[in-house]
């Protein structure tokens, strides 16, 4: 950093799950990277906001 300070952080936050990949959103390019990543053996998450995988393409066919 500039000016040799030190990074601190103002609270600590609990890690829940210890993975090697975390995946930020199950649109098709999430879903893919998960099981591509899950497919070389590495343990995976998948985090999605909403209430199914697939993106618009699952969520856009839902009146």
């Amino acid at each position: 950093m500039a000016g040799g300070g030190s990074l601190r952080f103002q609270r600590e936050i609990p890690i829940r799950h210890d993975v090697e990949v975390f995946v930020a959103g199950g649109g098709p390019a999430g879903v893919a990277a998960a099981v591509a990543a899950a497919r070389e053996g590495r343990s995976v998450f998948l985090a999605e906001g909403q209430s199914c995988l697939g993106g618009m393409g699952t969520a856009g066919l839902v009146p």
